[in-house]
């Protein structure tokens, strides 16, 4: 078992004879051969291990989302059992065959009351772990290349098939700072309309359907603490630190419901617009018949539920306004309960949840023209 700082010396070394070896084989017109970034899969050793990578998302600061990484053993060595959850899948001596690494968890974009106006949720990713090194950071030079080449594949929910990103941090730039390339996934049968969370261990009657994607690396975008920067630059490739896939369950510029001030209170003070626009409270506040509308859908007190006094289930005719699945007067709950009622969490009608399962085969830059090249070809 390797310490770490056997694992620190072990880079330096690498590095040093990487370098040198650049400088030795030095050429006038150097060829951009394939290199591997990481690879997932035994077919196209050595496989990249699970502790060199960090992952995280929303329920680090008081979110519902939730992830897990873990090498997939290829069919033809499947255990008898999965791994347990402490487990990296990469015990030395072990002789697995695998097929891919798996990004797997349940995002969900819920804020729990005490944390509205406070956090951002609907997001989970990783990334490699920093290499530092007796010479500095073992970063990559990608100047030669053109692409990154990513083998892929999805399974789960599908509304978050086409929410994921690849990001590139910079070495020299604030960790906030990525430059960042959307995924285009193609539907696949393995995908879809069900949320219920997969076993990613399990091996369904159909595999699941891998693709392999260019991302050029001159098209990736400056994002600055989430949001696309306002003075874009070209992205420098040959001080590459961090490589790593993002699952964003919000638009970019979404925050979620916020918790109302102190002046928006009283009928309005349990009023939350959760889902994709970013807004509150205050937006109704110069709309009448909006406000008025939602006054009514307030829960009575003790003393004007004895004096109830029937609601109307749709909206004036004369307004914008109209109630959907009018003819009940009861009042939808805006929230449910989460740990035995212990924290309530907002329910808005565009919040979303589900299962996500990301398969990574491997990914690799490389030199394509995509005018010339077969997608097969580098």
């Amino acid at each position: 078992m390797s310490t770490p700082l056997k694992s620190y010396l072990g880079r330096s070394i690498d590095l040093l004879r990487r370098s040198t070896a650049k400088v030795v084989q030095s050429e006038p017109t150097p060829t951009a051969l394939p290199s591997t970034i990481f690879s997932f899969d035994s077919s196209h050793p050595p496989v990249d291990k699970i502790d060199q990578f960090g992952l995280g998302s929303d329920i680090e600061v008081g979110g519902l989302s939730t992830c897990n990484l873990a090498l997939i053993p290829s069919s033809s060595s499947a255990p008898s059992s999965p791994p347990p959850p402490t487990s990296n899948g990469d015990d030395e001596g072990a002789e697995s065959s695998y097929s891919h690494m798996a990004f797997y968890g349940y995002l969900s974009t819920k804020i729990p009351q005490s944390k509205l106006g406070q956090i951002r949720t609907g997001y989970a990713g990783f990334r490699n772990i920093s290499k530092p090194t007796l010479f500095g950071q073992d970063n990559w030079d990608l100047e030669l290349y053109s692409h990154l080449k990513v083998k892929v594949g999805y399974r789960g929910w599908e509304g978050w098939r086409n929410r994921w990103v690849l990001n590139i941090g910079i070495d020299g730039r604030p960790k906030s700072d990525v430059f960042q390339h959307r995924l285009e996934l193609p539907p696949t049968p393995s995908s879809s309309s069900s949320k219920i969370p997969l076993d990613p261990f399990a091996f369904p009657s159909q595999p699941t359907s891998f693709s392999t994607l260019y991302l050029p690396l001159s098209s990736f975008v400056l994002i600055k603490k989430g949001v696309i920067s306002h003075s874009p630059i070209p992205m420098p490739k040959s001080s590459i630190r961090t490589i790593g896939f993002a699952l964003l369950g919000r638009d970019r510029g979404d925050d979620g419901p916020s918790a109302p001030t102190q002046s928006q209170q009283g009928l309005l003070k349990s009023f939350r617009l959760g889902g994709w626009g970013k807004s509150d409270a205050s937006e109704v506040e110069d709309d009448k018949e909006l406000k008025a509308l939602l006054e009514e859908d307030q829960p009575p007190t003790s003393a004007q539920a004895q004096t109830q006094i029937p609601r109307r289930s749709t909206g004036s005719p004369t307004t914008g306004y109209h109630r959907v699945g009018g003819g009940t007067t009861e009042k939808t709950p805006a929230s449910t309960a989460r740990n035995g009622g212990i924290d309530e969490v907002t329910s808005g009608q565009e919040e979303r949840e589900g299962y996500f399962e990301l398969c990574v085969k491997s990914v690799e830059a490389v030199r394509w023209d995509p005018e010339s090249d077969e997608v097969g070809d580098v």
